[in-house]
């Protein structure tokens, strides 16, 4: 085990105590790594070995994260990647926090981490007008809100957003203290202000200082193609909806990412309290709910999906 890892795993300890507390420590100064060389936006599926996974976190080792604080991830779980069965769910809010050498994964309601569970994981090297961070604050925030700020995004309902929480937004851990919303998160569109919101599912107030990344439109993800994707009834199987496009169909290698959108059109929807997940059914890719609810048809979805 080297030293990096060793640092890893203190650091996911810390994690686990802070949980135990119900309270999150400022995040102790650690010795910047050295560069990382990938410079281009890269997709992988990640299934942390038992040895990496904690009480509610779980280290990504990959190429295209080690040593990169200020890299934008995006998550979607997986349950069977490539079509070959993990088959395990985790149902609980997901973000991502940098511990000062990589990225972890972690559950933001503390729930446990399961072993062998999979992800989707998307890699942008750094922040761009496309891919950025955004934080909670109180000239943003709004009820169960936060507001995003963005030519690419205001006065335009038909955006399509991708959004991960991510504790440690531009990879800044010293000094900082880790903010957890507990919550599963959607897009919607608000008419009244033109501009997109990040929002809590349940409508739990939106925590000062929770971080989020933000994805506008596929042209920041070297090569994934995005659509606003809304279930309709020929379109659900077994409590999920099919996505139907040349990426997914026969495919079960393709790589897809998922947020929901309450605002289809910019249009009220439907509300998906839940953390989406994906499966390959055999022919194409589901999304279906982490959780085993079922979802309603007119629920709509913005989906990033790679061919492999």
């Amino acid at each position: 085990m080297g030293p990096d890892r060793t640092c890893r795993r203190a650091r996911r300890a810390v994690l686990a105590a802070a949980a135990a507390l119900c309270l999150a420590a400022p995040l102790a100064a650690i010795t910047p790594a050295a560069a990382n060389t990938v410079t281009v936006t890269s997709h992988f599926v990640w299934t942390p070995p038992d040895s990496d996974v904690g009480i509610f976190s779980a280290l990504i080792v990959n190429g295209a994260t080690d040593d990169r604080p200020g890299a934008v991830l995006f998550v979607t779980p997986n349950y069977n990647a490539n079509a070959e069965c993990g088959c395990l769910d985790d149902q609980d809010p997901i973000s991502v926090t940098w511990d000062g050498h990589g990225w972890e994964l972690v559950n933001e309601d503390r729930g446990p981490m399961t072993d062998g569970v999979s992800f989707n994981i998307l890699v942008v090297p750094r922040a761009s007008k496309n891919a950025f961070f955004l934080t909670a604050k109180s000239s943003n925030i709004s009820g169960d809100s936060v507001f995003i700020n963005s030519k690419l995004t205001n006065g335009k309902p038909g955006a399509e957003i991708q959004v991960t929480q991510d504790q440690t937004p531009d990879g800044v851990t010293i000094g900082h203290v880790l903010t957890f919303n507990p919550h599963h998160v959607g897009v919607r569109y608000d008419r009244a202000n033109k501009r997109w919101a990040i929002f809590n599912e349940d409508h739990a107030a939106m925590p000062a200082d929770a971080g989020f990344n933000v994805l506008v439109g596929p042209a920041a993800s070297n090569g994934g193609q995005g659509e606003e994707l809304t279930a309709t009834t020929s379109d659900l199987h077994n409590g999920g909806v099919a996505i139907r496009t040349s990426q997914t169909a026969g495919n079960p290698n393709n790589v897809t990412f998922v947020t929901q959108n309450s605002s289809p059109g910019g249009k009220a929807g439907h509300l998906d309290n839940a953390q989406p997940g994906v499966w390959y059914n055999g022919n194409t890719e589901v999304i279906f709910n982490e959780d085993q609810s079922d979802i309603a048809a007119k629920t709509a979805f913005n989906v990033l999906t790679f061919s492999s």
